[in-house]
């Protein structure tokens, strides 16, 4: 008889999906196998990488997380120098944010501050300086990291304190950042070096039922004297504004546009010849004091906002601190 030859069917997976499969599982794998097992060389990331696990910080995405937090581990092992540089500087946000546990406080400037002085800042009146007029009330904010939405507010409500003559605390950014951050605010920080919106922090840190009120640059001095200094929202920074030394900008800004900044207004001058000039507080080391002409307001774009309703206290959900200096997130 002949022979009935019957093949098998065997049925084979798609090769291409299996083996994408396999090397998400092993990409995986590893990542947490990284996580889990690198030698602890620094003890304080992990803690830094545990405090963004709990405040939820790419807790939707569990493979980014893993990868993210693999490169604040060790980011030399990333073979892209840009790369490599950003998550060096991310990793020392995060160190430094959990290495202190209060800002840095103190009763006098540091060395090397620039501070004010009347022979460079010449012509202006003791009640049209802020902190001239309440001499108290002078402090000093150093930004390390991009954090100027929250320096200027911070500034502001300090001054808002002394001009209704109370006790002048200053709110504590680190404990601030810590305490009340979301997850999305923290990501934004730590990895990507920015913040938010000025206006909008003010807000969030006032008194319930405060009122603001919005001033163009025709309104600055009125609502100066009536209400204390004001923030500097939005003011767009170019290349000349960079230089740490310039601590005079007048006319139109020159260089190519950087980004935008948050500053607070604390004083005025009328020149003799009619020309009004508006000094600014910054937070940077060595641009600490800025004065600017209307033109160079003007072609900055920025807009100021007052704080119209007194201020009797710093809410009690969020922690202060007392002194003539303040450094958020000192190492």
């Amino acid at each position: 008889s002949a022979e009935v030859h019957r093949e098998k069917t065997i049925i084979r997976p798609d090769t291409q999906m299996y083996r994408g499969l396999v090397a998400f599982l092993f990409v995986l794998l590893s990542l947490v196998l990284y996580n889990t097992y690198t030698a602890p060389g620094d003890p304080l990331i992990q803690e830094g990488i545990d405090f963004l696990r709990q405040k939820g910080v790419f807790t939707n995405d569990p493979v980014r997380a893993e990868l993210e937090f693999s490169r604040l581990r060790d980011p030399s092992l990333l073979s892209n120098s840009e790369q490599r540089r950003r998550y060096e500087a991310s990793r020392e946000r995060l160190l430094r944010l959990v290495s202190t546990e209060a800002e840095t406080h103190r009763d006098s400037v540091p060395p090397g501050l620039h501070v004010w002085n009347e022979t460079e800042f010449p012509g202006y009146k003791k009640e049209d300086v802020f902190f001239l007029k309440h001499p108290a009330a002078l402090s000093q904010r150093y930004q390390l990291s991009g954090l100027c939405y929250m320096h200027g507010p911070a500034m502001v409500q300090h001054y808002a304190l002394a001009h209704n003559n109370h006790s002048v605390p200053m709110l504590d950014l680190l404990k601030f950042i810590k305490e009340h951050f979301t997850a999305e605010q923290l990501e934004r920080h730590i990895f990507d070096n920015q913040g938010g919106d000025s206006s909008t922090f003010l807000k969030s840190i006032l008194q319930a039922k405060t009122t603001l009120v919005t001033s163009g640059i025709p309104s600055l001095v009125p609502f100066f004297r009536d209400f204390g200094p004001a923030l500097v929202a939005k003011f767009k920074v170019h290349e000349d504004f960079m230089k740490a030394s310039v601590h005079h900008h007048y006319g139109k800004p020159s260089g190519k546009f950087i980004g935008y900044h948050a500053m607070t207004f604390v004083g005025h001058r009328l020149s003799d010849n009619g020309t009004s000039y508006f000094l600014l507080q910054n937070w940077w080391e060595k641009k600490q004091f800025v004065e600017v002409d209307a033109d160079y307001l003007k072609a900055s774009g920025a807009y100021f906002t007052f704080i119209e309703t007194p201020q009797t206290g710093i809410p009690d959900t969020f922690s202060y601190t007392y002194g003539k200096y303040h450094e958020l997130e000192a190492v």
